[in-house]
């Protein structure tokens, strides 16, 4: 069981880490999510971590409906996010083991917020949060797989949101030294 767990957590991560490094879509973003929180959920569920394993199957149901906003009318309200965070606070509390069961809980909640808007830099910021939680769950379970998935999908975050704001950057310098040179 605990050979499968990994396996299963390290498929997960080997999903994150490949997108976390690259431009993509918030679409690809919420495909991706939804397959990673499946992996998890069998993960958490094979070690006993039953929070972690029930809010990871939410989570995949609540990006699957995230994949509508926009798309279905009556989805695409603020009360969607709401609901879900008032899911994962009951099940949170429903599956209480300890008190690294509030963990899965507060991830939950930023990954709500993460995934609800609609730019990819916003949900890679939040997303150095939530894996930098997920460290601190993985150590409380001993998921071995986990502390080292999340750890670098901790680094990768902030590698790529720190690219992409250098880059950000470097473009407005660009821009205003290419103004100057017009202007001379």
């Amino acid at each position: 069981m605990y050979i499968a767990a990994q396996i299963s957590g390290g498929l997960s991560i080997a999903i994150l880490l490949v997108y976390t490094l690259v431009r993509v879509s918030r679409k690809t973003i919420l495909i991706c999510n939804i397959l990673i929180n499946l992996l998890w959920a069998l993960h958490y569920l094979l070690l006993g971590a039953y929070t972690g394993a029930i809010c990871s199957f939410i989570c995949a149901f609540m990006v699957a409906v995230f994949f509508l906003k926009g798309r279905v009318k009556w989805l695409s309200g603020i009360y969607v996010p709401l609901f879900f965070a008032v899911v994962f606070i009951v099940f949170g509390i429903v599956t209480w083991n300890d008190i690294f069961s509030l963990i899965p809980i507060v991830g939950h909640m930023i990954i709500i917020v993460a995934l609800w808007m609609d730019r990819e830099i916003v949900i890679k910021t939040l997303y150095i949060f939530v894996a930098a939680l997920w460290v601190v769950y993985n150590v409380a379970y001993f998921s071995y797989i986990g502390v080292i998935g999340q750890s670098l999908s901790f680094l990768f975050n902030i590698f790529y949101v720190a690219k992409y704001y250098y880059l950000q950057r470097k473009r407005e310098k660009g821009g205003k030294t290419a103004e100057k040179k017009e202007s001379e």
